[in-house]
Formats: C-alpha cells, sequence, structure tokens
C-alpha cells in the first residue's frame, strides 16, 4: 500500500531527478463526459467500456503478509509498453476477441496515457483524478475517451485529484485502495456510514420479516419457535456478521464473497471457485428479491381484501401486485444519487413503524395471551411425529428474517473507509434486527386472541387479521399493515440495490452472459443500470412460478438462504485452510472471538444445507413437497454448464487480474518517470 502511494504521489521518490517543467498541459477527459469531443476516437476492441486507462495493482495478493518487502527500495525495472498488448482484451466477454487480439496496431496504445506532459501538476495527477465518474450510455459503447491537449490551465479541484509533483497531494485512499486489488474507481462514493446501515437494515429488516411469516411458524413449534428462534438465529448470524465483516475488512470490494475467495483460494482451483461463489450469491441474491416482492404483494391484496369483503384472492391477483412492488423498486434504483438519502430515510420508516405498530397493538389488544403462552406453548400441527423436525423445519421463517447480511458487502465502493464502515453496517444490522424481531414477536403472541382466525382469514395475511383484532377496528388495521407494507417497500428497493452491484461487480469480471452490458455504469444515472434492469427482469419471470405453484416458490425462499450461506462459507473455508494470521487483517478482526464465528458459519451452513431440505409437512404430496433441492439443481446446474462453455475461457480470475494490473504498475511508472 505505501509503495503504491509512494509510487502515485510522488514518482520523484522513486529516483527521478528533478525535472524541467513544460508550458504545454494536458487535460484527461473524465469517463462518460457530456462533450462529444472527449468520446470521439473509436475504442480499441476489448477495451472496458468507457474507459481509456486502468488502475495499477501492486502485487499479485495484496493481503499476503511478506515480511521481506521493502517499500522503500528504488530498484525501477524496464518494461516495453508493446507487452500491454496481451492484457488490452480483460473486459471482453467475446472469445473471437481473444482469438485475434494480436491484429491490433501497437500505435493504439496512445489511448492509455496521455502523449503530451504536464506541466504545474503531472498528467498523472489527472489520471487517477477521473476515476470515480461514469461509464458510457449502452449507445456510445464503441466509443471511449481520448485525450486532449486543449485548455491551459484546469480547474479540477476534487478531493480524488493525486498531483504527482511532490508539493500537494490530495488522494482518495480508497480508490487507491482499490487500484491495488485491479479495479478503476467506477461508482461514487456517495453513501455514509449511516445511510450504509440504513440499507443494510432496510434490506435484512428482521422485525418486518418476522411480520410477513409471524402465524406461519406457528404450525411448526408455535410462540416458541419464533421466541427462542429469534434469539437462536441472531446469535448465529451474528457469528455469521463478525465473519463477514472481518474479510470486507481486510478485503472492501464490491465483489464480496467472490473476490475475496479469488485472493484466498489456492492458485490451482481459484479462478472455478472464484466463479462458483459469484453465482451462487448472484442466485441468492434473486431469489431473495422475489420472494420480498412476493411478502408485500400478498400485504397489499389483504387489505383490498379487507376492505372489499367479498373478493376472493387469486394467485394472478398477487402477481400483479408483486409485478408492481418489482417495477417501483426497478425506479427508485434508477436515482443513484439518491439512493442514500432512500436508505437513510427507510431506516426511519422501519424503527418508526415498529414502535407505532407494536405500541398501538399492545395498548389495544383485550384480553391478553398468558406468559405461558408467550414462552412455554409449543405447537405441532406438521405432521411430523418429532418436535424436533417440527421445531428445525418453522426455523426457517426467523432465519430468512435475518438473511443478506452481504448486502453492505457489495456497496463496498460506494462509501468513504469501507474497512471501517461496512462492519459498522454489518453489525449495526444484527443488533437493531434482533432487539426490534424479538420485542415485535413477543408484543404480537401476547396480543392474539383467536389463533384459528389468523390462519384461515380470508385476507391471506395472519398479521393484518391480528391487527384488526386487537384494534376492533378494519381502518386501524389496514393502517397498520400500510406501515408495514411501506417498509417493506423500503425492503424491497434495498435488495433491488444490493442485487445490483452483486451483479455489476461479477459482470465486470465477466461472470455472466453478455457481462460487457451488464458492466457499464450509466452516465447521467450513476448506477448499474443495464445489470439492475436485467435481473429485474429475471425477477419478474420468477413470480410466473408462484402462479404455477406456491410450494414451489416456496422452495425457491428457502433456498435463497441456504445458498446465501454457502456464498458466505466458501471464503471462511478458504480463510481458514490458508490461516487467519497468513493474511493482512482489517482495522475490524476480534482474533479467537473471529475463529469461533467461522465455525459456527460453516456448522450452522452445513445443518441448513440438509435440514431445511425436510418437507413442511406431512404426509408428502405433490403439493406439500420441498422442492429446495430441485432449486439447488437447477443453479448447479446452470453455473456449472455455462462454466464449460464459456465461463472458464472468459471469466477473470485472480491471477489475471493481478497480472494486468501488475503490469500497469510498471507503465504508469514508466510514463512518470518520462514527464
Amino acid at each position: 500500500m505505501m509503495e503504491l502511494e509512494s509510487l502515485i504521489l510522488n514518482p520523484a521518490a522513486q529516483g527521478t531527478n528533478t525535472r524541467k517543467k513544460k508550458s504545454e498541459k494536458t487535460r484527461i477527459a473524465t469517463r462518460g463526459s457530456r462533450s462529444s469531443k472527449y468520446n470521439s476516437k473509436p475504442r480499441l476492441e476489448g477495451e472496458r467500456k468507457g474507459i481509456g486507462f486502468y488502475l495499477p495493482v501492486a502485487s499479485s495478493d495484496p493481503l499476503e503478509v511478506n515480511e521481506n518487502s521493502n517499500p522503500d527500495s528504488d530498484q525501477e525495472e524496464e518494461v516495453d509498453i508493446d507487452d500491454h498488448e496481451s492484457y488490452r482484451h480483460r473486459n471482453s466477454d467475446s472469445d473471437e476477441e481473444d482469438d485475434h487480439h494480436h491484429h491490433h496496431p501497437p500505435q493504439n496504445l496512445q489511448h492509455f496515457l496521455p502523449s503530451t506532459p504536464a506541466t504545474t501538476k503531472s498528467s498523472l495527477s489527472h489520471f487517477l483524478s477521473i476515476i470515480p465518474n461514469f461509464l458510457p450510455p449502452f449507445n456510445e459503447m464503441a466509443t471511449v475517451p481520448s485525450y486532449t491537449q486543449e485548455g491551459a490551465e484546469t480547474t479540477l479541484k476534487d478531493k480524488n485529484a493525486i498531483y504527482s509533483d511532490g508539493k500537494v497531494a490530495s488522494a482518495d485512499s480508497d480508490a487507491v485502495k482499490l487500484a491495488e486489488m485491479g479495479y478503476t474507481q467506477d461508482l461514487e462514493r456517495n453513501f455514509s456510514k449511516w445511510s450504509l446501515l440504513g440499507v443494510s437494515f432496510a434490506l435484512t429488516n428482521s422485525w418486518f420479516g418476522i411480520s410477513a411469516s409471524l402465524v406461519t411458524s406457528i404450525n411448526s413449534g408455535g410462540p416458541i419457535v419464533t421466541v427462542y428462534g429469534i434469539i437462536l438465529i441472531a446469535l448465529i448470524n451474528g457469528c455469521v456478521g463478525i465473519s463477514l465483516a472481518e474479510l470486507v475488512s481486510a478485503m472492501p470490494n464490491s465483489g464480496g464473497q467472490y473476490y475475496w475467495v479469488s485472493v484466498l483460494a489456492p492458485q490451482r482451483h481459484m479462478k472455478f471457485l472464484s466463479y462458483l461463489t459469484g453465482a451462487i450469491g448472484y442466485a441468492g441474491s434473486i431469489f431473495t428479491c422475489a420472494s420480498v416482492a412476493l411478502a408485500i404483494g400478498s400485504a397489499l391484496m389483504g387489505m383490498i381484501q379487507m376492505n372489499h369483503p367479498d373478493l376472493v384472492i387469486e394467485r394472478w391477483m398477487v402477481f400483479i401486485a408483486y409485478q408492481v412492488f418489482n417495477l417501483c423498486a426497478w425506479f427508485f434504483n434508477c436515482y443513484g444519487k439518491a439512493l442514500p438519502k432512500i436508505g437513510s430515510f427507510f431506516l426511519y420508516v422501519s424503527l418508526t413503524s415498529f414502535t407505532v405498530i407494536t405500541i398501538t397493538v399492545l395498548a389495544t389488544s383485550s384480553p391478553k395471551q398468558n406468559a405461558k403462552f408467550v414462552f412455554a406453548n409449543f405447537v405441532n400441527n406438521t405432521g411430523w411425529d418429532s418436535n424436533a423436525i417440527a421445531f428445525i423445519v418453522g426455523l426457517i421463517n426467523p432465519n430468512w428474517s435475518f438473511a443478506c447480511l452481504d448486502s453492505a458487502t457489495h456497496l463496498a465502493e460506494e462509501v468513504p473507509r469501507p474497512e471501517r464502515s461496512i462492519p459498522f453496517a454489518i453489525i449495526g444490522t444484527v443488533v437493531i434486527g434482533f432487539v426490534t424481531a424479538f420485542l415485535y414477536s413477543i408484543a404480537m403472541f401476547f396480543s392474539m386472541t383467536n389463533l384459528d382466525e389468523l390462519v384461515n382469514t380470508a385476507t391471506l395475511v395472519p398479521v393484518l387479521e391480528l391487527y384488526r383484532q386487537a384494534t376492533g377496528s378494519k381502518p386501524a388495521a389496514i393502517f397498520l399493515e400500510f406501515l408495514i407494507c411501506f417498509t417493506g417497500l423500503g425492503c424491497q428497493i434495498a435488495t433491488h440495490t444490493w442485487q445490483a452491484r452483486l451483479c455489476w461487480s461479477f459482470a465486470r469480471d465477466r461472470g455472466l452472459p453478455g457481462s460487457r452490458y451488464w458492466s457499464q455504469v450509466h452516465p447521467t444515472m450513476g448506477i448499474p443500470f443495464y445489470a439492475h434492469t436485467m435481473s429485474c427482469i429475471i425477477v419478474a419471470l420468477l413470480g410466473l412460478l408462484y402462479i404455477g405453484s406456491t410450494t414451489a416458490f416456496n422452495s425457491m425462499i428457502t433456498a435463497c438462504i441456504v445458498l446465501l450461506y454457502i456464498s458466505y462459507a466458501i471464503p471462511v473455508i478458504l480463510l481458514l485452510m490458508k490461516g487467519r494470521s497468513n493474511i493482512k487483517h482489517g482495522p475490524f478482526w476480534t482474533g479467537k472471538l473471529g475463529l469461533m464465528a467461522n465455525l459456527v458459519l460453516l456448522a450452522w451452513t452445513g445443518f441448513t444445507l440438509i435440514m431445511y431440505s425436510f418437507p413442511y409437512t406431512m404426509p408428502i404430496t405433490s403439493g406439500t413437497m420441498n422442492y429446495v433441492s430441485a432449486v439447488y439443481g437447477v443453479v448447479t446446474t446452470l453455473t456449472i454448464g455455462y462454466w464449460f462453455a464459456r465461463g472458464n475461457r472468459t471469466f477473470r480470475g485472480g491471477i489475471e487480474r493481478a497480472a494486468e494490473a501488475e503490469h500497469i504498475v510498471r507503465e504508469v511508472a514508466s510514463h512518470a518517470h518520462v514527464n
């Protein structure tokens, strides 16, 4: 890190003598410039879309503890700029381009570096100052920013500007760290620590999850499975949160799990394991988006039915509501700069709704249930002879309420100091989630009066019927359910923010078909618009499964929990194999507590993979079968199939990324000496 900063901030430290300042100055156009003069030259085939440069990485494994390294070394290496030709295709997902890259003339390399030196400030300062801008729009994919000699004076005073004259150095250290990983700063760092917490909690939103599945779990264990299940799941996910927080603190990258694997895995298996982890995590995020859309779609139809008692809710009605919320989430996520404020806003919405509903229901319900019903009443209506199996099956509901803790990790490139901010968001999400979910569930169980009416309600939303029983008023119940629905909208928006970043980061390493499109950042929206839109279309199509079979759709919800756990477990296994003391720790590191958390995460992942595959009820019929194993099979088939068909050739693993970036470190250093 210090070596790279020394190289960027002060090339004179590398042995360069004082150079004569020249009168000619160079401005480097930012990516996605609205001015056509900065986008007039043709793109080199295979270049990253909208980027005329790459940032360096100092070593192939930035986390290795190297006691023999000497950051003060003045030794220089000569680099033939023509060697860069072999790396120019890193972002093309076309096999033909990989086979024909040698046809491009070397003179085209002028697009990678400015052709004229700077006077007052080195051109290298502007090189890093243009990092966090935009990629070109979809219809400008054939252009790349060019370097111009126009304008003797530059007014660029961006916080990301890095001047290499040794006198003024205002560096965006986060962008430098990202450069060490082999990536450029494509997204703006608009999120603060608190807005990041807002998005993270808005997605997990444990009390909302408990509300959506509160009475469903009663048949599989009764109040006990929810009350004590929340405690158990919160402890387990606390361990999950610690494990993720340690990894992201050491390796803050939007790729999250799959990036960590690319650093921690043995070279022989690095590429495949990284690809596998990314594909599994992306599948889990898509299924989660679908499950949240169904929850709030059902809530909306329940409110309509309560207001129109003659209405019989059909599946297609819920499907329409599902699509409405999916479309709303797509719309809100199209405004990148507004997302931090939206995240913060829905954090307050969630906490306010929780407070209003909990107090209102407790204050108006009468009579109250006794403590034995809440804390000691076990119910087994699953058909399983074993109460333990019934309890385990019932844990799926509180477990879903604490899922998606990795969401903040995929915003690592949109928040300053992610190595500190993201662990705060993850641990904060678990703590707030436990407090709200635990208090809310206890309040609801004390307020229940007629359990049969809850289970058999015509609204198909048991908690809505609970509100009606407690308040004795349909309008009041609908208002409280509206608060639930509005909170759920924030959750849906956050899930799409999460899946879009995961899709985009995976695509920039060419992990998906059509990655050249999904890896773009829209120049005006400031978001991975095409990745976001593509993923929303997939979620919309998954809604068709609900019309065909509610059981199959519920199996997909179960799959989202386990798939995410698997994506967490793979990097943790590799961390333990590599040795927790053999990586460079981030600011958040818990030592032996972290080791225990890692082991709990691995044990729980294995447990859920087996036990959550059990049928929900007995005896087994086509309508009660748990099809989660079939979901695993489909995901595995698609993932492995694409790997052998194309992914093993196009996916950019850690070795390729490090080799490219290391080469460009030398190239940039060589250019700095020339100037």
